[in-house]
């Protein structure tokens, strides 16, 4: 695989890997017989796709591998196993500070003992509830992957609007200019000219800047270096079927199922042993439903907003287009200045990126709802 070079660094820290045997492209969470031919060589390719966001953080991302190596280590464990390795801990803290040649090794190591004994007194955890604090991760860098990639497409439609305006500026610049020659108007009405055209030339390197930082961080979540070079593919066609399906009320319980942290906060307090701990997290419980009612509400609110937004810009798309073809038509008669014919040609061009800024923002809308019914909360 092109892109991953950084695999043969991690795979070192694989205990399950042999490093010495491993090509550069096989560095991935799950074994090769995991997956088919085919889904193997779908994300190994040098093409990122939307679809395979969430398949590339499991096997790739470095957060999720690390994560991977320490379920291993926790599977099966009871709460009871863990309240064993912080006791033992302790004792081995213990026994540390009073082999300490000096006071600060001493007291260090036995403040170390003490937190530990604390910990296993308060232990909520088993090995359940440690997997379902990993799964909740891995979805959440999922959702930011989602997230990144569609806002690097936002950005470049931003910025097709400023170069717009910014072939707008320069057409007004030009025209200040011929006024000038005319005495029509001042140098220091070129000057505001030149001025305006130098700062949108500044914005929009501003925005090519973030639209390669954006990038570069969605290609190294999803395991490439950042250097790479990957195609990065299109974005799901925006499908309003899904905002027409979606009922808050019917897919509430399906959220409260499937909420990652209501379910870890559940395991704890089934978990916990004494009384103060039991009455923090049946009330941390309750909470978790009434934040999860919110959420949902909330993303489905912002799903609604945003739904408005992308029907306003189609709306604003056809004036501006029709206004387009209007000024194209005059100008062709001499009916009109090239620079009144180049702000209707701007005017149209802010709306067509417009409308695709928003229905990237509907569509992200949609993934936020679906998510938060899946149990990841943004």
């Amino acid at each position: 695989m092109k892109r991953r070079s950084w695999t043969l660094c991690l795979a070192a820290c694989l205990a399950f890997v042999s490093a010495a045997a491993l090509p550069l492209e096989a560095a991935a969470a799950s074994p090769e017989f995991a997956r088919s031919e085919e889904e193997w060589a779908r994300l190994r390719d040098n093409v990122l796709e939307y679809e395979e966001i969430e398949d590339l953080i499991h096997e790739y991302n470095t957060t999720v591998l690390n994560n991977e190596q320490q379920y291993r280590r926790d599977t099966g464990k009871t709460s009871e196993d863990i309240v064993e390795e912080y006791l033992e801990q302790a004792e081995n803290l213990y026994q540390a500070a009073s082999d300490a040649e000096d006071d600060i090794t001493a007291i260090t190591s036995e403040a170390s003992a003490r937190q530990a004994e604390i910990n296993a007194e308060n232990n909520v955890d088993d090995g359940t509830s440690r997997w379902l604090e990993y799964v909740q991760i891995e979805k959440g860098l999922a959702v930011q992957a989602q997230t990144a990639m569609n806002t690097w497409y936002q950005l470049q439609h931003q910025r097709t609007s400023l170069q717009a305006s910014r072939d707008l500026l320069a057409v007004s610049l030009a025209a200040v200019q011929s006024q000038q020659a005319q005495g029509m108007a001042t140098y220091s009405d070129v000057l505001t000219a030149q001025q305006s055209l130098q700062e949108m030339d500044a914005q929009i390197i501003a925005m090519d800047s973030q639209i390669d930082s954006t990038r570069k961080n969605l290609i190294v979540m999803l395991g490439w270096s950042q250097d790479a070079e990957p195609e990065i593919g299109p974005m799901p066609e925006l499908d309003l079927n899904r905002f027409a399906a979606m009922n808050p009320q019917e897919d509430l319980q399906k959220a409260y199922e499937a909420d990652y942290t209501l379910r870890i906060d559940q395991r704890r307090f089934d978990n916990a042993t004494n009384e103060a701990n039991r009455q923090i997290y049946a009330q941390t419980v309750e909470n978790d439903r009434q934040q999860i009612a919110v959420a949902v509400n909330s993303a489905y609110s912002a799903a609604q907003q945003a739904k408005n937004d992308y029907d306003e810009a189609a709306l604003n798309l056809q004036v501006a287009e029709t206004d387009r073809a209007a000024a194209a038509a005059r100008y062709q008669l001499g009916l009109i200045s090239r620079l009144e014919y180049q702000q209707a040609e701007t005017a149209y061009v802010s709306a067509q990126a417009d409308l695709e800024v928003k229905k990237l923002a509907l569509l992200a809308a949609m993934e936020t709802y679906d998510w938060t019914i899946k149990g990841v909360r943004a």
